[in-house]
């Protein structure tokens, strides 16, 4: 929540068409998610212009707009408009004047390559144990997510957790400095947007400017289990808690064992302290976003006992490792809403582990992982060659899976278990008609004991093939 009169402040401009109102419950980019009484902010982007979508946030019920040029219909209805040079940046500048309102508030940043957004409903969760806990919608990580998220913000939040993503050198730093953290996690490192960060060097400068902005009564947590994370405790003034299962780690898990498809068990040992935990994420990685999680948890001051509890209620978030079950039975993970090399390994281990009934096939239907520049042919061939170690049948939709399916044959996979559904992505209809070709496939042969894995980034669209096999009726075929 936030008032006319900071937003006027900051805008530095006088409205058009009426006076602002008194405060704005929130504030929406998207004309099609604002709420009746919120400020509709018009952004230029690469692929639209909210501009355009004026209209339709007025007729939504937006109290006022800020945006670089007036509009028309806007007018007609008279409502205000901010008109200013960069609407990103006086969002940035509203949204940072107003967590400054509320010194109290304590943020928490999440960094990393990966896993971000399962850390942050995690850690969420355990503070809102503790007190009311703001957290974003979604992944609202960026340049414009943050702001938008704090903007939210009420008297009553004693924690902000906020995720912190990067393509590019500096853009974390620059979230830090619209929210500035007095605890920053880091997950793991890995080849996350490598066609703009350019290397892995580069990731890591990148993920590590959350550190370097952490002023000396800050806290650091880093993953203890990446030598990549470990290192960044040498660039920080802040304190330093260190998570993991080695010695060295002050939040560790201890005798992890299970099913990483049901959830696995640990202890969780702080200081001279001890509790048992039994998780509700898959995934053997899941212990460490349960560590990551805890370590703020515990810092912050909530009993060890606790934690333990508050863990086993975390449950998957939507697309990020979400058990089904397919029209025949069979057990799909929809784990489709983003990729790279880690996570996709990561995900291969857990279909790997995950107990099956004899005679079980494990799948895995995997799209193309976006954003690697010159790196995708190795890093795709990497993920295929990790497959052939672990799946039965691999089915594979997109522009640059076609090295997967090399990378698996190199391995030792058999021809006959690579299906491979070519499409380029930006032709929706040829990867509509992939997506209908595979999933009829999967259809046809899969068996109701099998496992079936379902990767890919977002912009693969691999959660058609998740619901076209959880579905009960057969998948309609695409538009010729």
């Amino acid at each position: 929540m936030f008032t006319g009169e900071e937003l006027l402040k900051i805008a530095g401009v006088a409205p058009t068409g009426g006076a602002l109102p008194e405060t704005f419950a929130g504030a929406a980019v998207d004309s099609r998610l604002v709420q009746p009484g919120e400020l509709f902010i018009a952004l230029r982007g690469e692929r639209t212009d909210g501009h355009r979508f004026i209209e339709a946030a007025v007729r939504a019920g937006a109290a006022a707009v800020l945006c670089a040029q007036p509009d028309a219909y806007a007018t007609s209805q008279n409502i205000p408009q901010l008109v200013v040079a960069n609407p990103v940046e006086t969002l940035q500048w509203l949204a940072q004047a107003r967590l400054a309102r509320q010194p109290s508030t304590r943020v928490i940043g999440i960094a990393g390559s990966n896993g971000k957004t399962t850390v942050k409903e995690a850690t969420a969760a355990l503070l809102a144990h503790l007190a009311p806990t703001l957290k974003p919608v979604g992944s609202f990580n960026t340049e414009v997510g943050v702001p938008l998220t704090l903007l939210r913000l009420s008297a009553e939040h004693q924690f902000a957790v906020l995720e912190m993503g990067a393509q590019r050198i500096g853009e974390v730093a620059l979230l830090c400095r619209v929210a500035p953290p007095q605890i920053g996690v880091v997950t793991v490192i890995g080849p996350e947007h490598l066609e703009y960060f350019g290397s892995m060097d580069n990731v890591i400068l990148g993920e590590r400017e959350i550190v370097e902005a952490l002023t000396p009564d800050g806290v650091a947590i880093l993953n203890d289990d990446d030598p990549d994370v470990r290192a960044m405790a040498e660039h920080t003034k802040a304190k330093v808690i260190r998570y993991g299962r080695s010695e060295t780690a002050e939040v560790r898990a201890l005798d992890p064992l299970g099913d990483p498809l049901t959830g696995m068990s640990f202890t969780l040992a702080w200081k001279d302290e001890q509790a048992d935990v039994r998780l509700r994420l898959p995934g053997v990685h899941a212990i460490s976003t349960a560590l990551a999680a805890a370590s703020v948890a515990l810092h912050c001051g909530m009993a060890l006992p606790a934690v333990a509890e508050a863990l086993g209620e975390v449950r998957a978030s939507k697309r990020r490792g979400e058990i089904h079950k397919a029209f025949n039975g069979a057990t799909l993970i929809d784990d489709s809403y983003n990729a790279n090399r880690q996570s996709a390994i990561a995900a291969i281990d857990l279909l790997r582990m995950a107990h099956a009934e004899p005679g079980a096939r494990r799948w895995l239907l995997l799209g193309d992982m976006l954003e690697l520049g010159i790196y995708a042919p190795s890093e795709h061939a990497l993920v295929g060659a990790s497959a052939a170690m672990s799946v039965d049948e691999m089915v594979l939709v997109g522009d640059a899976v076609w090295t997967a399916a090399e990378g698996a044959r190199g391995a030792g996979m058999p021809a006959e278990c690579i299906h491979l559904y070519p499409a380029p992505l930006r032709d929706p209809k040829a990867l509509a008609a992939a997506h209908a070709a595979a999933a009829a496939y999967v259809r046809e042969h899969l068996k109701p004991e099998d496992l079936v894995l379902v990767k890919g980034s977002l912009g693969a669209g691999m959660d058609a093939l998740v619901q076209a096999l959880t579905r009960e009726a057969p998948v309609p075929e695409a538009e010729a």
